[in-house]
């Protein structure tokens, strides 16, 4: 059965779970489960189960998912997971993870699961379970101390699950136009120190297929596609000039001078606010907005993802037919994926360009008021000037975006000195691999000496291939990161290299499938911060065989 069901198709609509209580309440003195709620009978449910499970989706909108769970749980839409709580010590007991997408009206395929491990004695080990949807963003539950049995689930409403007789009559509707949804959940601040952040949310693109009885052939029809970015916001590096303004004079001419110097300085100063990063941030966000809004168009996925055919001849069944055609879905939304996130970096993020303009035009409301202040308070010291931002619209400035040119804009590779290479695949099972740097030319080359774990996927983006078309991106993360705080730099003289190990995430590859294709490692390292260094992308590739 389709992964999507129109709401006028479903014949025979069930509901098996009514979201009244927790799929598995708190339990206490519980042996080590693994549990999938993808219809098969379920001992510790509430609900007793089915062939298939679907939730229902009374209109089009953006929709919020959590789960809690003591122990390891997740929620997967249409055969893609949207969410995951972590299990692993210490974060087994009872807590939230939390997910949102974009779903037009219907049912839609769910598959849950849940894994307890079970602790000694087991008298004191305890399960939960709980999944949550909603049109607003999911509240926590109460999570503190240490026992998941003092705990309390969240109060946002409890997943509701469905059974499907059957679809009704499989025939071929005429295409219908489908825009792509951008997804924009609220932003998160916190106090913690380390830099702000724009993530971007995996592309879900849902299809069906319908049998056409003239041609005897599967077709293709395009659902719905979207994806989205998250912001997350730090102030622990800053004091916030709005929320905690200066208290005297000489506190007062740094605060208007940090605030001023934003636009074209190196880096924040001491002083800052929260609401001209949340600027920043959400620039970025626009940026990702406008690049998957044209890129759906200018590709022609829907196009191209509806010319695609089965023969039923060869293709007996509808299940296999919807494999086949989810799996062109995924590698047509990842190659979708890869061109916007081409665009996006070569978008330039350096004190002066359009973001941080988007901060100053925030900060100066700031900066107004503390001129106010120092006025009122005789502070003749403070400066009176405010910094006038510079251009801010669009945020999507380049071509083809902008100016619509049909050319695809996945950033060219350019001579450079600097080159990039794959040098060590050893451990990539183990989720790494080394990539150099080398200056082949006659002059010092300076990059930024920022690359760590926790900063990797934001320089490289990192996918692999198969010969027959598979594709996967290995980053945990894509988006952008602002930094806080002035860079650090390596620089390195002609003849010169320099080896960085960096992440690979293999969570989506499906690794016995692919060890008997032959496959291409590419690697992109992606820079537009910083001052007199390298700025631009470097390529690397390599052949690569799964053992």
């Amino acid at each position: 059965m389709n992964n999507y069901i129109p709401l006028n198709k479903a014949v025979g609509p069930k509901l098996i779970c009514d979201g009244e209580q927790a799929l598995i309440p708190q339990k206490l003195g519980v042996d080590a489960m693994t549990f999938n709620f993808d219809g098969s009978a379920c001992e510790h449910a509430t609900c007793a189960g089915a062939p298939q499970m679907f939730i229902k989706v009374e209109e089009d909108g953006l929709y919020y998912f959590g789960v809690e769970a003591d122990g390891t749980g997740s929620i997967s839409i249409a055969n893609e997971k949207l969410c995951e709580k972590d299990g692993t010590k210490p974060n087994g007991k009872l807590n939230l993870a939390t997910g949102a997408r974009f779903l037009k009206a219907g049912y839609y395929k769910v598959a849950l699961s849940y894994t307890n491990n079970a602790y000694t004695p087991v008298s004191n080990n305890a399960a939960a379970f709980n999944v949550t949807m909603d049109r607003e963003p999911i509240q926590e539950g109460k999570y503190e101390g240490n026992s998941t049995m003092k705990r309390e689930f969240s109060p946002s409403p409890k997943i509701k699950l469905w059974t499907i007789e059957k679809e009704s009559t499989i025939t071929c509707e005429p295409s219908k136009n489908v825009e792509f949804e951008f997804e924009k959940p609220e932003p998160v601040t916190t106090e913690e120190e380390g830099n702000s952040q724009t993530k971007n949310t995996p592309v879900n693109i849902v299809v069906t297929v319908c049998k056409d009885e003239t041609e005897n052939v599967w077709r293709c029809r395009v659902v719905s596609a979207s994806g989205g970015a998250t912001v997350v916001v730090r102030t622990g590096s800053f004091i916030d000039a709005l929320l905690t303004p200066p208290t005297n004079e000489e506190d007062c001419i740094m605060a208007v001078n940090d605030l001023n110097g934003y636009q074209s300085g190196e880096g924040l100063g001491i002083w800052h606010t929260a609401e001209a990063s949340l600027a920043h941030e959400e620039h970025h966000r626009r940026q990702w907005e406008d690049a998957y809004k044209f890129y759906w168009k200018h590709l022609k996925l829907q196009e191209k993802l509806e010319e695609k055919t089965l023969s039923c001849d060869k293709v007996k069944d509808m299940e296999t037919a919807i494999a086949a055609m989810d799996l062109t879905a995924v590698n047509a939304s990842i190659n979708f994926m890869t061109e916007v996130i081409a665009y996006i970096k070569k978008l330039p993020d350096n004190p002066g360009d359009r973001p941080y303009c988007a901060g100053q035009k925030v900060l100066n409301n700031t900066t107004r008021k503390l001129i106010r202040v120092a006025e009122i308070k005789g502070w003749s010291k403070v400066p009176t000037n405010v910094t006038e931002p510079g251009i801010i619209e669009p945020p999507c400035f380049l071509p083809p975006v902008n100016e619509g040119k049909t050319r695809s804009m996945a950033i060219a590779e350019v001579s450079t000195p600097l080159q990039l290479s794959i040098v060590d695949t050893a451990n990539f099972m183990k989720g790494e691999i080394t990539v150099s740097f080398r200056n082949e030319g006659n002059e010092p080359v300076r990059i930024p000496d920022e690359i760590n774990d926790e900063t990797a996927d934001y320089f490289f983006v990192t996918v692999l291939r198969t010969e027959r078309g598979d594709v996967r991106i290995l980053n945990r993360e894509i988006g952008t990161m602002t930094f806080q705080r002035p860079l650090n730099y390596r620089e390195l003289a002609p003849g010169r290299e320099y080896s960085v190990t960096i992440p690979v995430c293999l969570d989506e590859v499906d690794l016995e499938g692919w060890k008997q294709c032959s496959c291409e490692l590419e690697t992109r390292y992606y820079n537009q911060q910083g001052k007199d260094c390298f700025l631009g992308m470097l390529r690397a590739t390599a052949r690569l065989a799964l053992q």
